[in-house]
């Protein structure tokens, strides 16, 4: 499923910080940690909020069928045939 809008995109990129830094962390490197506690130390906590919440939102997309017009108007057409 390809990200459609801006807040799929914006899901899209944390998942993919998500799963870079779960790379590194495997290896005992916890980058995020690294480059964002120079910044701000809860920094990285945010980060890691904001991953998983995109985790979830798109388990949620892929998973649970869109409701909207469009599905309406497909079952409608389905049934008269």
């Amino acid at each position: 499923m390809r990200p459609q809008s801006t807040v799929d995109w914006i899901a899209f990129v944390f998942l993919l910080i998500g799963a870079f830094s779960w790379g590194y962390f495997v290896t005992d490197v916890n980058l995020l940690d690294q480059l964002l506690e120079r910044i701000w130390d809860p920094l990285d906590d945010v980060v890691f909020v904001l991953i998983a919440l995109s985790g979830l939102y798109w388990l949620v997309r892929v998973f649970m069928p869109a409701r909207g017009p469009s599905d309406a108007g497909e079952r409608r057409e389905g049934g008269r045939r």
